[in-house]
């Protein structure tokens, strides 16, 4: 079974939210109003809007990887 590990990089978050309203189920803000990951370990099939999370964000600040290699 292939994962694949989210990452944030908090200090450079616009708090625009854009990944909360495309992928709630595992992004949110923050009591600081930063970017946050519920879950960081998500299998291939949850990819789907982890990933549109992950291009649309304006600071581009959301990697993900598969475990062995980047996504």
């Amino acid at each position: 079974m292939v994962k694949y590990r989210i990452r944030i990089d908090r200090e450079k978050c616009m708090s625009d939210a854009i990944c909360t309203a495309i992928c709630p189920q595992f992004f949110y803000m923050d009591d600081e109003g930063k970017a946050a990951v519920s879950r960081e370990v998500v299998q291939e099939s949850e990819l789907g809007c982890v990933m549109e999370a992950s291009k649309s964000c304006p600071a581009g600040i959301i990697s993900v990887e598969r475990e062995g290699g980047q996504a």
